[in-house]
């Protein structure tokens, strides 16, 4: 299993056995000017002379990346107009408040990258303001197809909202909050795709929380999709959102502290090279338990939505390779906590007055249970370590949340 986890790890970080043949060759890059940084700077904009080379193919782009988020969003900066197996260029980095990690890439025809080159540099502003603090919240509780609705999803789409716009916690923290809130009818993919001109208007230490819940669906090739208001369930693909909509959404924006938070089934990642099996672990039959994605109508590969008994210990070398290996491929640099595994369902009940995720991260901050180290502040990485094993707990260990994507060895405050 454990050779099994590191070949998963490969595939998804872009790698193959066949790339170490004699055809498979990576382009070099340097950083020019590394001996003229400091360790500290109290401007706010470097400047960054690179040089990229290839002697076997042309060079097709480069990326920067400043605390894992991508300067130029996930597909970098194209090179195809220049049709060069060489770059030399002179880069102008905006720099966020503290520690900023720049590391720098480039890519050949082939899709082979580089080694990353970096160099680090603190930036202490002389006159330091506080962030903006932009939240989305996109929630679902009564579908046009009304046989499939919620109790719960927007009254946690509210609650997350009113948590991050209190008074106290504004003027505290923030110098502007932006709300957005997409409930019910008011939950399309036109809405959605809408919201993305506002957050082109943040700054590079502004904060974005999107937060989204309601029903979870996969599709016939095992990719999410959120259902909006006018979603066909039996065909998510038409009008539902994607995960790669909802990562588009924070893709190549200023601000670089992003944070998506998702309350539905099967929103974290599925293993498509295993079989599906999709369970609702060991949990009681309950009038009083909704699961958000649970849909007997919903099917694929011949399997549905129907409660089936298992265990939940790590069962697939899919799940292993997410316990043991830190994520190689950054993405948008967004870090992305959801309420279920891939194969796991979303639970809400009275009991929780929410949905068992939304509560547990209420309570996280609001109650600063989650603040672990006790020091008043609450991290990233602390609320995502206090939400999963908190809903676990719960939940008696049927609902696991994950995190989908995480910066790794970058940490900030949210609460």
């Amino acid at each position: 299993m454990y050779r099994n986890a590191y070949e998963k790890r490969l595939k998804k970080s872009g790698f193959n056995d066949m790339m170490f043949t004699s055809e498979w060759h990576a382009p070099e890059l340097e950083i020019l000017n590394s001996d003229e940084f400091g360790y500290t700077t109290d401007k706010s904009q470097m400047q960054l002379k690179i040089c990229g080379t290839d002697n076997k193919y042309k060079l097709d782009r480069f990326n920067v990346w400043i605390n894992d988020v991508p300067l130029y969003g996930t597909n970098g900066m194209s090179l195809h107009s220049e049709v060069s197996d060489s770059i030399v260029k002179t880069l102008t980095i905006p720099l966020s408040e503290g520690n900023n990690r720049i590391q720098v890439s480039c890519m050949n025809e082939k899709g082979v990258e580089s080694l990353k080159r970096s160099v680090d540099i603190s930036f202490n502003a002389m006159n330091p303001s506080k962030p903006d603090l932009y939240v989305i919240a996109m929630s679902v509780s009564e579908y046009m197809d009304n046989r499939y609705n919620l109790q719960y999803a927007v009254k946690d789409g509210k609650d997350i909202t009113n948590l991050f716009n209190s008074q106290s916690f504004k003027l505290e923290e923030y110098n502007k909050v932006y709300l957005d809130t997409l409930f019910n009818r008011m939950a399309t993919k036109e809405n959605f795709f809408r919201i993305k001109s506002k957050l082109l208007n943040s700054k590079a230490d502004d904060q974005v929380i999107v937060f989204v819940s309601g029903h979870g669906l996969l599709n016939k090739d095992l990719d999410f999709y959120f259902a909006t208001y006018d979603i066909d369930f039996s065909n998510p693909e038409k009008r539902g959102i994607s995960f790669d909509d909802l990562e588009h959404l924070l893709d190549s924006i200023p601000a670089r502290k992003k944070l998506m938070m998702m309350d539905a089934c099967h929103s974290g990642e599925v293993d498509k090279a295993e079989p599906a099996n999709f369970v609702a672990q060991n949990v009681e039959s309950s009038a009083n338990i909704t699961f958000r994605g649970s849909i007997k109508e919903y099917s694929f590969k011949g399997v549905n939505s129907n409660i089936v008994q298992s265990g939940t210990n790590l069962t697939s070398s899919f799940e292993l390779m997410q316990e043991l290996f830190a994520g190689l491929d950054k993405g948008t640099g967004t870090v992305v906590i959801s309420a279920a595994a891939g194969k796991g369902y979303a639970l809400e009940s009275p009991q929780w007055n929410n949905g068992v995720f939304t509560y547990s991260i209420i309570n996280g901050l609001k109650n600063k249970a989650a603040d672990k180290n006790k020091d008043k502040k609450i991290t990233i990485s602390e609320l995502k370590d206090y939400s999963i094993s908190q809903v676990e707990k719960l939940t008696g260990g049927n609902q696991k949340p994950t995190a989908r994507r995480e910066t790794v060895g970058v940490d900030w405050r949210i609460w």
